[in-house]
Formats: C-alpha cells, structure tokens, sequence
C-alpha cells in the first residue's frame, strides 16, 4: 500500500502549490478534516455496542483522536520539511481512506477481544480507540501541517496560509460532524459509513496523484481492490445463537436497534447495542416473564392506578399490560427514540389505542410541560452498558415528578445494579436521593429465575432491582407489604404469576449511603457508577 519516499521520483518530490492545482490541495484539507470528524462520530458507534456510552467511553474518544491529531501535526511537518511532496501527501490521505474501508472488517473482533480481558471500564475502552482509530487519525492529522508547507511560498505569508488551510481544515470537520451526525447515522449503517468516509478520502487522494507509469502501476491494482473489498460483509456486530433469526438491524440516534426471534424459546427480543432490553413472547397474549411484571407491584401502595406515566417504552410491554388489565387506565407512553417506537408498533404487539398514548420526546421535558396528574410514574429509561441519562437521575427530576403525582402517588424505578457490595453504588446514590424529596423508599431486588423459591438471593450481583418512592403513607414492613399483596391476589387485582414472591423482595435492611452522593443536576456522575 505504501511506496517508500526514496522510490518517489525527484520531480515529484520538489512539486509544490506552484504546480498543483490549488483546488485539489484545498479539497484534501477539507475532505480529511470532515472525514476526521466523520470517524470520530460513527467510532463511537462502534464502541457503544461494545462498552455503552458512559463518560468514560466518550473521553477515550475524545482525548485519543486530539492525542492522533497532536501525533499527526507533529509527524507531518517532519515528513514536509523532509519531502516536501505533493505525491506523499496523498499517498498518505490514501492510506487513511483505505485503512477506513477495511476496518469493518475487524473492529469488533478486535473490541470483543479487548472486553474479554475485563480491565475495567475506563482501559478497555482506551485500548480499543487507540487500537481501531489511532492510526487513521494519525495519518489524516498530517495532512494540514504537510499542506501548510506546501503552500507556503515564504516567510512573510505563512501565517496567512496556515490560518487558512487550519480554518479549512475546521470547516470541513463541521462539515463532517454534522453530516454524520444528523444524517448519516439514522440513515445507513456504522459499518457503512466507515467505508463511505474512507472511500471519499481515498477517491480525494487519487484525484491529487500524478500520472506517472510508476504510480499508476501500483494504484491501478490497489484501487479495484479496495473497492471491491467495501463490498464485502463486514463482521457482525452481536453475534447470534444458532436458534435466532435476525428480523431487523438499524442504527437511530441512540442505539444500534436489533430485533431477533428466538425459535428455542419462542420469544421475541429487543437489543440495544450488545444488551437485551425487551423480550416478550410471540404467542398470543404476546407477555413476557421479564422485569416489566414488577411494575405490578406499585398496586401495593396504590390499588387503583387510572393515570400512569412511563418514562422509557423498549419494547412497550408495561404499558400494554397496564392498558389490558384494566379498561379505565389511560397510560402515557413517553419514549425518546422514534425507531424504537416504530419497532414496537411493527414488531412488539404495541396497539394503536387511545387509553395508551405514545410521545415521541424526554422524559424529563413531558414531565415539565404536562399539565395531568398521575397514579404512577415509572422510569425505565436506564439501559444496561452504560447508558444512564443523568439529568433522569437527580433530586430535582424528582421533585418534578413528585410534583404531578396525586395524593399517595407512586414514583417508580427501575435499576440494573447490585444491591450490596461495589456493584450497588448506582442503586444506592438512587436511593439517597429519592430520601430527600418522598416520605418513603422502598427497594425491591427481582430474583432470577434460578433464584426462585431460595430463601436468599446473591444481592452483590447485578440484577433489575424496582426503587418504589411513595408520596404518601411511610410505614410499611414486609408484613404489609406481604399482607397487601395476598389481598390483592385474592380480589384478582394481581395477574402476574411472581407477584407475591416479587413483593416478598423487600429488602429490609438499611443501604449504606454515606459513600455515595446525593445527585443533582451539577453533579451527577453515574456514568462512573454503572456495571
């Protein structure tokens, strides 16, 4: 792929802006600058799926591409001032547009391998940003400084020629972080962008290239063969079981969206990135044994439930268990992401019906602008991988939320996180929070299905675990809470099958709160505490 500099002709060497067109050195700097940015966008993409989209996710990118960027400045006045060369810099601009279009190609053999080493959350992201993007990044940050000396015809001009070409440089990256951004994601592929960001860096790079037999004679195989390889598969991001059938694979502007059956079990799944959200059976009721029948228990404390707001649909099994239950429900259905409420729709047995009304926007902003009162509010908007959205974490959400309950109102939450031990921080900041704006803070971990009808559950290991914030009555004991559930299985009012051994949950001891903090819209650092 590459041609070493003392292969390059002596002519070629000595070119400069004198010679070339300006068009075509201008249009390098811009389609490397935008191309720059355009990988920095759909990588974190990649690693998302692997590793979610926690703060220390974005700092491995963010501090890696400005570390390949430091690297390629420094890398590329070097080789201009030794080889001030036209040639050699596309040479290189073709070499980062053909290592983009390949690294679909091992991007997550290599995250998988690297998350497989479990070095913790803040170095496996790292290493695999510096592994998959490094290089690229380093090539296409010598661009700039390779064509400020290029350009520059002396002294007395190259403040001039370098403001300009840098500023180009940063139109371009706009230019890149936009398109891809706001179009390019929600429109195609991860994987296909990074071979349309690297065939459009490669196509600049030829367009710049001498006519000479000797380049020609090692471009003329190279190109076909690049793009031909953009059109082979590139490796999948989640690996399938032999039973499970991909029905769709999208990417919105939060997610990368798959929907699988599973033949085995006869269900039907919903996957964020690498995480399972939703599975439901695709059988009529279309049900799910999951954690959405906790959502139930808030009937302990409020039996006639006809308001409800739930923050986070997936695949809106809740909801639709609410609104099937009981005719005089009316639920409001507020999801961020419009594919994933498509999905549910085509894919998840979600109903067109007026007592279950779906908004496509925050939860946070529905909460602030709506003018009804609620029964019960629920929060499923915490995925696992590290996607917590902090500003659905705070006391002063909360105190919104408690602001639209009616009188002995239910706030509930759901939470992937231990109970106990160094897994539980998340849980436990969650906990100390809600003490300070409802009367009483109830937690319920969910066993899993192996951990039924054992006398203890493994609380250090992580699992969905229901916080219940009560505005209202703040006496209640396991007793209560056992007794109220009995009564309501005896009227019929209860119609999941673990509703009592749910409720029988109830953790009774006291979580340790003085190591975590109270979290606030200033400060609110869950993307440090999540597993």
């Amino acid at each position: 792929m590459f041609i070493p500099i003392e292969n390059i002709p002596e002519d070629a060497q000595k070119e400069s802006i004198a010679t070339i067109s300006n068009w075509r050195l201008k249009g390098l700097v811009f389609i490397s600058g935008a191309v720059l940015m355009g990988l920095e966008m759909a990588g974190s993409r990649v690693l998302a799926i692997h590793f979610g989209s926690s703060i220390y996710v974005w700092g491995s990118i963010i501090g890696i591409f400005l570390a390949a960027l430091a690297g390629g400045y420094y890398a590329g006045g070097l080789a201009a001032d030794r080889k001030p060369s036209f040639l050699l810099l596309n040479l290189i601009a073709l070499a980062a547009g053909c290592w983009l279009v390949l690294l679909p190609f091992y991007d997550n053999f290599i995250a998988r391998g690297i998350r497989s080493t479990h070095l913790g959350a803040r170095t496996e992201p790292l290493l695999t940003t510096i592994m998959l993007f490094g290089g690229p990044s380093v090539l296409m940050g010598m661009v700039s400084p390779f064509s400020v000396r290029l350009s520059a015809s002396g002294l007395e001009r190259i403040g001039n020629v370098a403001g300009g070409l840098y500023a180009l440089s940063t139109v371009g990256s706009i230019a890149g972080t936009m398109i891809t951004a706001f179009w390019l994601v929600p429109l195609i592929g991860t994987h296909a962008i990074l071979r349309t960001l690297g065939l459009c860096l490669a196509a600049m790079a030829l367009i710049g290239l001498s006519k000479s037999r000797a380049l020609l004679a090692v471009t003329a195989p190279l190109v076909p063969l690049v793009f031909a390889v953009s059109a082979l598969s590139p490796s999948p991001f989640v690996r399938l079981e032999a039973a499970q059938q991909l029905l769709l694979e999208a990417d919105s502007a939060y997610h990368h969206v798959q929907v699988v059956d599973d033949v085995h079990s006869n269900t039907r799944q919903l996957r964020f990135n690498n995480f399972t959200e939703t599975i439901v059976n695709r059988q009529p009721p279309h049900d799910s044994d999951t954690y959405t029948n906790s959502f139930q228990l808030a009937r302990i404390f409020k039996r006639d439930l006809q308001r409800i707001m739930v923050i986070g649909g997936g695949g809106a099994i809740g909801p639709r268990q609410f609104v099937d239950q009981d005719p005089q429900t009316i639920v409001d259905l507020v999801e961020i992401d419009p594919l994933v409420v498509d999905i549910s729709r085509r894919y998840f047995f979600l109903p067109d019906d007026s007592r279950l009304k779906v908004h496509v926007e925050d939860g946070r902003n529905f909460a602030r602008a709506t003018t009804d009162r609620y029964d019960l509010v629920i929060l499923d908007a915490f995925t696992v991988g590290g996607q917590v959205p902090f500003h659905l974490t705070t006391q002063e959400f909360m105190h919104e939320v408690r602001s639209l309950l009616k009188p002995d109102g239910v706030f509930l939450v759901n939470i992937n996180s231990a109970v106990e031990g160094p897994n539980s921080r998340i849980l436990r900041a969650e906990y100390k929070t809600a003490l300070t704006v409802f009367d009483a803070v109830l937690i319920f971990p969910r066993p899993f299905d192996t951990e039924r009808g054992k006398p203890k559950l493994a609380l250090s290991r992580g699992r969905n675990v229901i916080l219940i914030g009560l505005a209202g009555r703040n006496d209640w004991t396991l007793d209560s809470v056992a007794g109220t559930a009995r009564s309501l299985m005896k009227e019929e009012k209860a119609r999941t099958p673990t509703f009592l051994d749910d409720a029988l949950q109830l953790y009774t001891g006291r979580p340790r709160t003085d190591d975590v903090p109270l979290l606030t819209d200033d400060y609110a650092p869950v993307d440090t505490m999540v597993f």
